[in-house]
Formats: structure tokens, sequence, C-alpha cells
């Protein structure tokens, strides 16, 4: 009769773990957005699909206006489905992505929409339209994904959201400001402390502030390529 051979299983490392721990936290809020996300234009694919196929059968001659306004409400569908499709493939598979500071940011607001209007938050990109910078990618998005999500959550409930990208002599610099709304800093608390822990992976000179009033102010300070 034989007995079974023990495992003997090695632990990983805490930091390993805390990683991978932040990083099933991001996945989940994701997961949870895009499938809220991609369901709404895809109905309204289906909804001027209907209304084609109602009108088609009426219309005599090509180029009717009635169809055409179905037709370009599908093809906006559409291209939201696959820029949502992309940006979530991107965050899934980040080493094949350059390390564009402008495109984490962009990227991390766009997965994360439905949590802005669960919050009814308002939030905007400006500045730079593409900023390199001398960053690990997978480090990168991450990071930039924790702190956009921690802004979420400070200015929940009537609050705003501005994301400022620009460059500052040596560095490149993503300033981020949450203001108003009632916040919820428990929420966001494990979102900054994985940013905290991601900032030396990513090379990045990271800056939080939270004030006793509300909100936050956060800095992340990236070197160019080299």
């Amino acid at each position: 009769m034989g007995y079974p051979i023990p495992r003997i299983a090695t632990p990983p490392e805490k930091a390993d773990e805390r990683h991978a721990a932040d990083r099933i936290r991001l996945f989940e809020r994701v997961a949870i957005g895009l499938a809220h996300e991609g369901k709404n234009p895809l109905h309204n694919m289906v909804l001027h699909l209907q209304l084609m196929a109602e009108e088609l059968k009426s219309v005599q001659r090509a180029g009717d206006s009635r169809v055409e306004k179905h037709i370009l409400a599908l093809r906006d569908g559409i291209g939201r489905v696959d820029a949502l499709l992309r940006s979530f493939g991107e965050f899934a598979a980040p080493e094949h992505v350059p390390p564009d500071l402008a495109a984490a940011a962009r990227r991390a607001i766009q997965l994360f929409a439905y949590d802005v209007r669960r919050a009814t938050v308002q939030i905007e990109q400006r500045g730079s339209q593409v900023l390199m910078v001398d960053s690990d990618s997978s480090s990168l998005g991450d990071l930039v994904a924790h702190a956009v999500i921690a802004s979420i959550e400070l200015a929940r409930d009537g609050g705003r959201v501005e994301v400022i990208l620009e460059k500052r002599g040596p560095a490149a610099v993503m300033g981020i400001r949450a203001d108003g709304g009632l916040g919820n800093r428990e929420q966001a608390l494990p979102y900054l402390d994985a940013a905290r822990r991601l900032a030396p992976e990513a090379a990045c000179d990271l800056s939080i502030e939270t004030p006793a009033a509300g909100g936050a102010r956060l800095s992340l300070s990236f070197p160019h390529p080299r």
C-alpha cells in the first residue's frame, strides 16, 4: 500500500504576496466595470439593428437618412467596445505596451468609467497626450490605476478628479487633484497603500497629500527615457 508523499510548499515572499493581492484588487474592479461598460453599447447596437430592420422595409432608395443615423450609431457602439476591450487587453498584458504615462492615465480612466459614474464623480485628463517615461510598463500601469481609483474614492459623491500630464525639466509628471464630494477614505486607503509600494518598482517619486478637509493631491514623477 502506497502513501502519498507530502508536498513541501515554499511560501512566496511577502512582497510578492502583496503585489499579487494589489493586482487582484484592481482586476476585480476592472472586471466589474468591463461588464457594465461593454454591455451598454452592445445593447444600443441591438436596438438600432432592430430599428433598421423595421425601417428598411419602407426604404425605397439608398442613402435614406433614417437608415444612415442607425448605421452611424452602430459604428460608434462598435468603436467604443473595441476601444474598451483594447484597453483591457493592454492592462492584462502590459509587457507589450510602451511606458507612456499619458496612455496609462487614459486607460485607467476608461477602465474605471463605471466606478466614476457609480461614485457620481466628474473626471478629466489634460496636458500632454504622449508622455514617455523610463519605467517598467507593468508597474507603471498598476501604479497609475491605483492612483486613479483612490482619487475617485476620495472624491466620491459629487466630487471632481483632474489628471494633468506635463513635462517638468528632467521629469514627466502626472498630477491628480481630487476635490469636493463626501469621499471615502477607508475605501481609498488600500489603493493608496498599493501605490506607495509600487512607486519604487516603477521608478516613481510619489507624493500623496490627503488634507483633513477632504480630497487629495497626488504627484507621480518619473524620469524621461534615457
